[in-house]
Protein backbone atom coordinates (compact mmCIF):
# COMPACT_ATOMS: atom_id res chain seq x y z
CA UNK A 1 0.00 0.00 0.00
CA UNK A 2 2.90 2.38 1.14
CA UNK A 3 4.53 1.93 -2.65
CA UNK A 4 1.14 2.50 -4.26
CA UNK A 5 0.38 5.59 -2.59
CA UNK A 6 3.66 6.81 -3.23
CA UNK A 7 3.32 6.21 -7.10
CA UNK A 8 -0.20 7.76 -7.06
CA UNK A 9 0.95 10.65 -5.26
CA UNK A 10 3.97 11.45 -8.03
CA UNK A 11 1.91 10.27 -11.10
CA UNK A 12 -0.61 13.03 -9.57
CA UNK A 13 1.77 15.72 -9.05
CA UNK A 14 3.04 14.76 -12.58
CA UNK A 15 -0.74 15.23 -14.03
CA UNK A 16 -1.58 18.79 -11.89
CA UNK A 17 2.02 19.83 -13.56
CA UNK A 18 0.55 19.38 -17.15
CA UNK A 19 -2.78 20.30 -15.98
CA UNK A 20 -1.38 23.93 -14.80
CA UNK A 21 0.77 24.33 -17.92
CA UNK A 22 -2.66 23.63 -19.99
CA UNK A 23 -4.11 26.33 -17.99
CA UNK A 24 -1.57 28.96 -18.21
CA UNK A 25 -2.11 29.01 -21.86
CA UNK A 26 -5.86 29.76 -21.39
CA UNK A 27 -6.63 33.16 -23.21
CA UNK A 28 -8.07 35.93 -21.41
CA UNK A 29 -11.67 36.76 -22.19
CA UNK A 30 -12.89 38.45 -18.72
CA UNK A 31 -15.73 40.76 -18.42
CA UNK A 32 -15.10 43.50 -15.86
CA UNK A 33 -15.34 42.96 -12.18
CA UNK A 34 -15.95 38.78 -12.96
CA UNK A 35 -13.50 35.95 -12.11
CA UNK A 36 -11.58 34.91 -15.07
CA UNK A 37 -12.24 32.02 -16.96
CA UNK A 38 -8.97 30.45 -15.48
CA UNK A 39 -10.35 30.61 -12.05
CA UNK A 40 -11.86 27.52 -11.21
CA UNK A 41 -8.54 25.50 -12.99
CA UNK A 42 -5.79 27.40 -10.83
CA UNK A 43 -7.79 26.78 -7.96
CA UNK A 44 -8.10 22.56 -9.24
CA UNK A 45 -4.33 22.95 -9.42
CA UNK A 46 -3.71 24.28 -6.12
CA UNK A 47 -5.74 21.65 -4.50
CA UNK A 48 -4.24 18.98 -6.59
CA UNK A 49 -1.07 19.80 -5.87
CA UNK A 50 -2.01 20.39 -2.07
CA UNK A 51 -3.47 17.17 -1.53
CA UNK A 52 -0.69 14.69 -3.57
CA UNK A 53 2.09 16.72 -1.79
CA UNK A 54 -0.19 15.44 1.31
CA UNK A 55 -0.30 11.94 0.54
CA UNK A 56 3.15 11.94 -0.46
CA UNK A 57 4.66 13.18 3.14
CA UNK A 58 2.21 11.37 5.38
CA UNK A 59 2.68 8.20 3.26
CA UNK A 60 6.83 8.37 3.29
CA UNK A 61 6.67 9.82 7.15
CA UNK A 62 4.07 8.40 8.83
CA UNK A 63 3.12 5.03 9.92
CA UNK A 64 0.85 2.38 8.20
CA UNK A 65 -2.30 2.96 9.78
CA UNK A 66 -4.60 0.02 7.92
CA UNK A 67 -4.75 -2.81 5.83
CA UNK A 68 -6.02 -3.03 2.44
CA UNK A 69 -8.77 -5.83 1.50
CA UNK A 70 -9.20 -6.22 -2.16
CA UNK A 71 -12.19 -8.30 -2.17
CA UNK A 72 -15.73 -6.88 -2.57
CA UNK A 73 -18.75 -7.97 -1.18
CA UNK A 74 -21.72 -8.97 -3.50
CA UNK A 75 -23.61 -6.37 -1.53
CA UNK A 76 -21.18 -3.47 -2.02
CA UNK A 77 -20.70 -4.35 -6.19
CA UNK A 78 -24.56 -4.57 -6.49
CA UNK A 79 -25.07 -1.49 -4.57
CA UNK A 80 -21.75 0.19 -7.18
CA UNK A 81 -23.76 -1.08 -10.50
CA UNK A 82 -27.08 0.43 -8.51
CA UNK A 83 -25.50 4.01 -8.10
CA UNK A 84 -24.00 3.78 -11.70
CA UNK A 85 -27.67 2.70 -13.25
CA UNK A 86 -29.08 5.15 -10.53
CA UNK A 87 -26.94 8.00 -11.58
CA UNK A 88 -27.75 7.37 -15.57
CA UNK A 89 -31.45 7.55 -15.04
CA UNK A 90 -31.29 10.77 -13.02
CA UNK A 91 -29.48 12.08 -15.85
CA UNK A 92 -32.15 10.97 -18.33
CA UNK A 93 -34.76 12.18 -16.10
CA UNK A 94 -33.16 15.45 -15.65
CA UNK A 95 -34.16 16.11 -18.95
CA UNK A 96 -37.69 15.40 -18.58
CA UNK A 97 -38.59 17.26 -15.55
CA UNK A 98 -35.30 19.65 -14.75
CA UNK A 99 -32.79 19.65 -11.50
CA UNK A 100 -35.40 21.38 -9.62
CA UNK A 101 -37.77 18.70 -9.38
CA UNK A 102 -35.98 15.48 -10.18
CA UNK A 103 -32.98 16.37 -7.74
CA UNK A 104 -35.12 15.94 -4.59
CA UNK A 105 -36.08 12.60 -4.83
CA UNK A 106 -32.39 11.83 -6.42
CA UNK A 107 -31.03 13.09 -2.91
CA UNK A 108 -33.23 11.34 -0.76
CA UNK A 109 -32.72 7.91 -2.48
CA UNK A 110 -28.77 8.52 -1.86
CA UNK A 111 -29.48 9.36 1.79
CA UNK A 112 -31.07 6.34 2.32
CA UNK A 113 -28.61 4.38 0.65
CA UNK A 114 -26.32 5.30 3.04
CA UNK A 115 -27.86 4.87 5.91
CA UNK A 116 -30.16 7.50 6.69
CA UNK A 117 -33.36 6.65 8.28
CA UNK A 118 -34.97 8.96 9.89
CA UNK A 119 -37.34 9.85 7.60
CA UNK A 120 -38.19 13.95 8.68
CA UNK A 121 -34.35 14.63 7.94
CA UNK A 122 -34.47 12.84 4.16
CA UNK A 123 -37.68 15.34 3.42
CA UNK A 124 -36.62 18.35 4.98
CA UNK A 125 -32.67 17.52 3.31
CA UNK A 126 -34.17 16.18 0.33
CA UNK A 127 -36.19 19.30 -0.53
CA UNK A 128 -34.03 22.08 1.04
CA UNK A 129 -30.58 21.24 -0.52
CA UNK A 130 -31.92 21.43 -4.27
CA UNK A 131 -33.22 24.68 -3.39
CA UNK A 132 -30.60 25.89 -1.87
CA UNK A 133 -28.24 24.68 -5.02
CA UNK A 134 -30.63 26.73 -7.18
CA UNK A 135 -30.68 29.69 -5.48
CA UNK A 136 -26.98 30.25 -5.43
CA UNK A 137 -26.31 29.05 -8.90
CA UNK A 138 -29.20 30.45 -10.63
CA UNK A 139 -29.78 33.82 -8.86
CA UNK A 140 -26.39 34.54 -7.08
CA UNK A 141 -23.88 32.94 -9.53
CA UNK A 142 -26.41 33.33 -12.55
CA UNK A 143 -25.53 29.20 -14.13
CA UNK A 144 -28.19 28.10 -15.90
CA UNK A 145 -28.98 25.29 -14.30
CA UNK A 146 -30.94 22.38 -16.27
CA UNK A 147 -34.76 22.56 -16.95
CA UNK A 148 -36.45 20.05 -18.36
CA UNK A 149 -38.96 19.59 -21.55
CA UNK A 150 -42.22 19.46 -19.09
CA UNK A 151 -41.24 21.84 -16.60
Amino acid sequence: MKKANIIIAILLIIFGSYYAYLTSRLPTRNLPNTLGIDFMPWLLVVCLFILSILLLLNTVLGKPRERFDPKISLKEGLGIIFLTVFVYAYVQVMYLFGFVWVTPFFMAVLMVMTGSRKWKEIVVLAIASPMVIYVFFQKIFQVILPGGIFF
